[in-house]
């Protein structure tokens, strides 16, 4: 009769994850299954020789963050899964799924298992994904953006023409002008329509975090803006520190934020303006500033800028449309995040957005 301790070891020796015990204690493995030589191509009764080999793949970046999970695992108090990251020099980088396990026994002998599996396929599929979504979302507000201008440029002039002209103007012209500035008007209503029924189905999605460095995602969506017609006047900067700025977002909603703001600068700066967006580390955060010299805000409508609808909305200065939808749903995003958005603004001078987020660390 097959004891239950032995069908389980059957069934961990089957599996495509590799599973493992680890002794605290003697600070070997005592156990690892047929999965380690076909994941990690190692040889399964070297392991322990093979162990620091393995960890010195793990990136420099990522040490600080992984050592602070494996003290709270060697605690106990590690319960979430943990993604770990190896580099594979000429290759891509190879990501792991840990779930990890805790035991002590009478002796006082503690012992850390799990599983490991394999999930590079699925995580190449997901940062595709990500950066083509990230890269609809900031093309959408460069859209909307830049052809809400020309329409309302367009229904301008028409309307131009239409004041300018003599009385015995030929009818048809008349009623061509006025359907032009329609058109226009109705165009500029369903670009906004768009985006901001995309930017509220994102979300109303429940978050789902990683850890990312925000300079790179930051990086990538002001690209996109700085290629864009009509950028040369404008000075779109950006400034980034030296190294990484790690963060726990849900990077599609957050970067939904990131160019929000950023298209929100571009509305109320003149086309010799200057605008810049900076990402930077905190002692006890990490910050995401858009920073303009428009037109700025008045102080009366600044305490009801992020209200749902606010008041404070303002058509662009280059008659760009707003719901005053926009900045309320950037404080929701943030909020989520446990964050916080504010703002410093003054009349003439220009406006300062900063987003400060938690640091990335694991939780307990």
């Amino acid at each position: 009769m097959l004891n239950p301790a032995a069908f389980f070891l059957n069934q961990a020796e089957a599996s495509s994850q590799i599973h493992f015990v680890y002794n605290l204690k003697d600070q070997r493995v005592e156990y690892v299954n047929a999965a380690y030589e076909r994941v990690l191509n190692g040889k399964q009764a070297q392991a322990n020789d093979e162990l620091p080999a393995l960890l010195a793949h793990l990136p420099p970046d990522d040490l600080p963050w992984l050592r602070r999970c494996w003290q709270l695992w060697t605690q106990g108090r590690l319960s979430d899964e943990v993604e770990i990251r190896l580099l594979r020099p000429g290759k891509p980088d190879q990501w792991l799924c840990l779930m990890p396990g805790w035991q002590q026994d009478a002796e006082g002998t503690v012992r850390l298992g799990g599983s490991l599996r394999d999930i590079t396929t699925s995580k190449r599929t997901q940062q595709t994904s990500l950066k083509f979504s990230t890269k609809k979302n900031t093309m959408l507000e460069i859209l909307a953006h830049d052809l809400a201008g020309a329409f309302v440029s367009l229904q301008q002039l028409a309307g131009y023409i239409r004041e300018e002209m003599t009385v015995q103007a030929n009818p048809q012209v008349t009623e061509m002008l006025h359907l032009m500035q329609d058109t226009s008007q109705r165009g500029v209503q369903l670009i906004r329509d768009l985006v901001d029924q995309e930017f509220l189905e994102s979300a109303a999605i429940p978050l789902k975090r990683e850890r990312v460095d925000l300079r790179e995602k930051v990086q990538q969506s002001l690209e996109l803006f700085q290629r864009a017609t009509g950028r040369e006047a404008q000075q779109l900067r950006i400034e980034l520190p030296s190294e990484p700025v790690y963060a726990d977002v849900d990077v599609s909603k957050f970067m939904q934020v990131v160019n929000n703001l950023i298209s929100n600068a571009l509305k109320f700066t003149p086309d010799d303006g200057r605008i810049i967006v900076r990402v930077e580390a905190a002692p006890d955060g990490v910050l995401f500033v858009v920073a303009d010299n428009g037109i700025g805000i008045p102080a009366a409508l600044q305490p009801v800028l992020f209200e749902r609808f606010t008041k404070a909305r303002r058509p662009g200065l280059r008659g760009e449309p707003t719901t005053g939808l926009g900045l309320s749903l950037c404080q929701t995003i943030v909020s989520l995040h446990q964050g916080t958005l504010t703002v410093d603004s003054t009349v003439g001078e220009g406006t300062t957005f900063t987003v400060k987020l938690p640091k990335s660390t694991p939780a307990p």
